[in-house]
């Protein structure tokens, strides 16, 4: 070990793939000299070339290299008929989008001469309102979901942790025992702040 070179195994990455330390006798049939290559190439070489062979075209045109492959694949999706572009996304102003949730607050479902209305007022097209609410009510069933599942994970928590979590930083933790319906401050239905 004085060489400074670990010890391979039989099942180590650089035994695979490295290069033969032992010859060893051949236990098989031999395979003809045409079908040795003199320059050892890797895995992924030999997966490319294979697939290249593969999926030679009908025509007979040669296959594309491994390193064409993005450009096949492009013009592969685009096809000899041609997709209609997709728009861009659309880029909503402040005061429209402030418009749009005052309208959804209200309203989930528009009718359609409402609809057109709101387009207008708002220089929009009629689908671009559309697609704006079909994607906030979309949002909005994502968020009910995921605040009922946070629910379900408090209500499996114990009434301890839930104390906790229910205290601010640093506040002391009040015994279980004194925390009862007549135990600290209440507030009265005028004391109590409502935002609308």
């Amino acid at each position: 070990m004085s060489s400074g070179r670990q010890p391979l195994t039989p099942f180590s990455i650089a035994d695979i793939l490295g290069p033969r330390l032992v010859p060893r006798a051949p236990s098989g049939p031999q395979l003809p000299e045409s079908c040795l290559d003199p320059h050892p190439r890797s895995p992924l070489w030999a997966l490319e070339e294979l697939t290249s062979k593969t999926f030679l075209r009908l025509d007979g045109q040669r296959a594309p290299q491994p390193s064409e492959g993005r450009a096949v694949q492009e013009a592969l999706r685009a096809g000899p008929a041609s997709r209609r572009k997709r728009k861009s996304r659309t880029a909503f102003t402040a005061q429209q989008v402030l418009e749009l949730e005052r309208q959804f607050v209200f309203q989930k479902y528009l009718a359609p001469s409402e609809r057109d209305g709101l387009a207008a007022r708002l220089g929009l097209a009629n689908a671009q309102v559309v697609t704006w609410f079909q994607n906030r009510r979309a949002k909005l069933k994502r968020d009910v979901e995921e605040m009922r599942a946070d629910v379900a994970s408090l209500c499996s928590l114990s009434p301890g942790v839930l104390c906790q979590l229910a205290l601010p930083k640093g506040a002391p933790s009040p015994s279980l025992a004194t925390t009862g319906p007549d135990s600290g401050p209440h507030l009265s239905e005028e004391e109590i702040q409502v935002d609308d």
